[in-house]
């Protein structure tokens, strides 16, 4: 196959720059925090004796899955390493056997992921096929280690365009060329348990339409062990057996609500912050409201159980969780039965949905040789045309029409979402500094909801921060 790619031009020190923000980024935003630095010593006699050599930097934690057998090996890189990477390995095994080749298939942590892969690419030895998210993308561009792929899957018909979602195939277009193939829509779906719902006399059928309403059913539904409701005397929420809702991932929670209200944190028309809005204070001051005023959700502090763990004790209604939960029902058979699949429920006064859809995208590195690039199409064609394996691990093939498919219809919590992100998916505003962007509202919003500042003032903070990240890059 003949290499069609042009490759962007850009300086070692844009590179740099930009990869360096991205690790920074991407590591700030999942690795514990730093412990505070040692008081300062005083200045110590120097010591006769050659200083201790440091010790060498630990190696990258890297699980490598090799299939298949015979010629040079496709290398994909990726972070797939939760419960989704099992299913992704029998693919890869799969498409080894059916075109009698070879894969390298190898899995990192996402935050090293984003610090190798740049690198690589820009050393020259980059890997066939990149894995990784939508949002990341103009980032990624933008330091120039991606590739435009009209020319090799979309113009040429070998990929239909159409049939994917709009809204993340709008979030991988940069100035007018697809820099991706979408291989899932992932994000944020409701699990509601039924048997909570009816033990409260409510309809599991006919849920809350909107943000006042839900109030009023988290008030019947939270209980502590003494049957206490939150607007009673004497309920005591250090004991709490059954909660209404929880934060969940904070990362997909709060764009799901900002959407609700209809913001983000930031306008991409005007360039401008929007953090400290007045419909985002409106959004995220309910979301408080609903740990430290109503109290029908388990306020956000260190050491809170997941929603999973709340789930598996039947001690949760509304659950909001990403597609991948899928694992968890099927560890948890007995809790799948009271479970049904829904939008999220509104926050909002007016009843608006919206539920953040986010995407695992296939990517060629710039600089691949011609033979790596002819591996890459071949591989990334075949996982696009298989979404139906791909869909046993709770994730929604990214392809519209493989959606449709009977045996993907079949599970139950893929069709629901599928049908919500067509309706009410939201995806993150794209930008090149998108993980700087993510890293400043996770933040802010995380210090108001644990209490660790006022809420407006953290979001104002949050704001300058947004501002000034914009400013910077525009």
């Amino acid at each position: 196959m003949k290499s069609v790619y042009s490759a962007k031009i850009i300086s070692r020190r844009q590179f740099l720059l930009g990869s360096g923000l991205l690790a920074t980024a991407t590591l700030a935003a999942c690795a514990a925090p730093a412990p505070a630095p040692a008081p300062a010593q005083p200045a110590q006699p120097a010591a006769e004796e050659k200083p201790a050599e440091p010790a060498p930097a630990a190696e990258p934690t890297v699980a490598i899955g090799e299939y298949g057998t015979g010629g040079t090996p496709t290398v994909i890189w990726h972070g797939l390493g939760g419960a989704d990477g099992a299913t992704f390995a029998k693919m890869m095994e799969d498409y080894a056997r059916q075109n009698e080749t070879s894969v390298r298939s190898e899995t990192y942590g996402w935050d090293v992921f984003f610090q190798k892969y740049p690198t690589a690419v820009a050393a020259g030895t980059p890997p066939d096929v990149g894995l990784f998210h939508v949002g990341e993308t103009p980032q990624m561009q933008s330091i120039g280690v991606m590739m435009p792929l009209d020319d090799i899957f979309f113009n040429t018909g070998m990929i239909p365009k159409d049939d994917f979602n709009k809204v993340i195939m709008d979030a991988l277009t940069i100035d007018g060329k697809i820099y991706a193939v979408p291989f899932d829509n992932h994000g944020w779906n409701g699990y509601v348990n039924t048997k909570i719902l009816k033990d409260a006399g409510f309809d599991p059928n006919n849920l809350p339409k909107n943000g006042d309403e839900f109030i009023q059913w988290g008030l019947k539904i939270t209980t502590d062990e003494n049957g206490k409701h939150p607007d009673e005397s004497g309920f005591d929420p250090d004991k709490v057996k059954v909660w209404a809702w929880h934060q969940s991932w904070n990362r997909f929670t709060y764009p799901s609500i900002l959407g609700m209200y209809g913001v983000g944190v930031f306008d991409p028309e005007s360039n401008k912050a929007t953090l400290n809005s007045e419909k985002a204070v409106q959004a995220l001051q309910y979301t408080y409201d609903l740990f430290y005023k109503h109290r029908i959700a388990p306020p956000p502090l260190p050491g809170l159980p997941g929603g999973g763990d709340f789930m598996k004790t039947n001690s949760l209604a509304f659950w909001w969780d990403g597609t991948w939960a899928l694992n968890f029902f099927k560890d948890n058979p007995d809790i799948q039965q009271v479970t049904i699949a829904a939008p999220l429920n509104s926050f909002a006064p007016d009843g608006r949905i919206a539920q953040k859809i986010e995407g695992h995208i296939l990517s060629i590195p710039t600089g691949v040789k011609p033979d790596a690039q002819e591996r890459a199409v071949k591989l990334i064609k075949w996982l696009s045309d298989n979404g139906e394996t791909w869909a046993t691990s709770g994730q929604i093939p990214a392809r519209l029409s493989v959606q449709k498919k009977e045996s993907v219809q079949s599970i139950w919590s893929v069709r629901s979402a599928a049908e919500n992100f067509e309706k009410y998916g939201k995806a993150d505003t794209p930008h090149k500094a998108y993980t700087e962007i993510l890293t400043a509202w996770e933040a802010a919003i995380g210090a108001a909801m644990s209490n660790v500042k006022p809420l407006k003032e953290a979001l104002d903070e949050g704001n300058a921060a947004i501002q000034s990240i914009l400013d910077r890059t525009a």
